[in-house]
């Protein structure tokens, strides 16, 4: 999930928070959702390497983008105008190249962009170019096949968000003025409810045969944490280690809930205790949540410790 326009830290924070990872900054003088090389610094500086920052551009030259990365630690450009195949090679950082969906564009311009990292479509505006619509083209017109991985924008929302997923099957979302109050300005609950359907939509794709389901995200130290609740009965140890570590490569953290699951404390907690050195072995973060018996039963065993634990 890519959250673009950011201009004010109260909308970095809250992206931070949901485990947003794109955040957009827009370099075009002409949005109402400008930011100068300043307030971008200052920005990337609070986002202190959390996520990835994508610069915004829309036919600036070469010195000017290169003036920006001198400035402000991007990990992406995103080009939203006539910029050429060449223009987009000659750049030192990853591209993603936006492509203005509309009646009459013309689908076979993708091959002209074999390089770009990443391909985004939005809604066309009236001067044919990309972006600052706020409204969904129609995803009839995706091409079909496309290379991956590519990126849908345009008009998404929580409302829509759910629906834009499951019919486009994209490899990411961008989200602009659906989740805003104002230009430039993000809105919590907005914020929330479409990374509420993001990180379901997750769950369900690698959580099959996982027994459980995706419950209510889990605040830990500030942050919402995914969380799955399994189910009362146990089901088979290996499978349910699969889908955990299924889910944590989805998502890099996560809190599964046992609180329905009553057992022998040593064993669950000697079961735990692997899953969680796996899930460090492999860069990730993983916590649990466990019944007031089971939790009694680590206390007089003196392992408690051994377990991150929620609640």
């Amino acid at each position: 999930m890519k959250v673009c326009g950011i201009t004010e830290e109260a909308g970095l924070d809250c992206c931070l928070q949901l485990g947003v990872d794109h955040l957009g900054f827009n370099f075009v003088r002409t949005s109402h959702r400008y930011v100068d090389l300043e307030r971008a610094r200052h920005l990337a500086e609070r986002a202190g390497g959390s996520c990835q920052l994508v610069g915004v551009f829309m036919n600036q030259s070469r010195d000017e983008i290169l003036q920006v990365l001198e400035n402000v630690p991007l990990d992406a450009i995103q080009l939203h105008g006539a910029e050429s195949p060449e223009f987009c090679s000659s750049l030192p950082i990853p591209v993603w190249k936006v492509f203005a969906v509309g009646q009459g564009w013309d689908p076979t311009s993708l091959i002209r962009y074999p390089g770009v990292a990443v391909r985004l479509f939005d809604t066309a505006s009236r001067d044919g170019v990309s972006g600052g619509t706020g409204k969904a083209f129609d995803w009839n017109m995706l091409p079909a096949n496309t290379k991956r991985p590519w990126f849908l924008a345009g008009g998404l929302t929580p409302e829509n968000l759910a629906g834009a997923i499951t019919l486009c099957r994209p490899d990411g979302v961008d989200l602009n003025s659906g989740v805003e109050s104002a230009p430039g300005i993000k809105d919590p609950e907005r914020l929330a409810a479409a990374m509420a359907i993001i990180s379901s939509l997750r769950s369900q794709v690698v959580g099959v045969g996982l027994p459980g389901r995706h419950s209510p995200n889990v605040e830990v130290d500030g942050s919402l944490w995914p969380c799955w609740k399994l189910d009362p009965l146990r089901g088979d140890p290996s499978a349910e280690l699969r889908g955990v570590m299924g889910l944590l490569d989805v998502h890099g953290r996560l809190v599964v809930d046992l609180s329905a699951r009553s057992g022998h404390a040593a064993e669950t907690a000697s079961e735990l205790i692997q899953w969680q050195m796996l899930a460090k072995e492999r860069g990730h973060h993983l916590k649990f949540r466990i019944s007031e018996s089971t939790m009694e039963g680590l206390v007089r065993l003196s392992i408690g410790n051994l377990l991150e634990l929620v609640d």
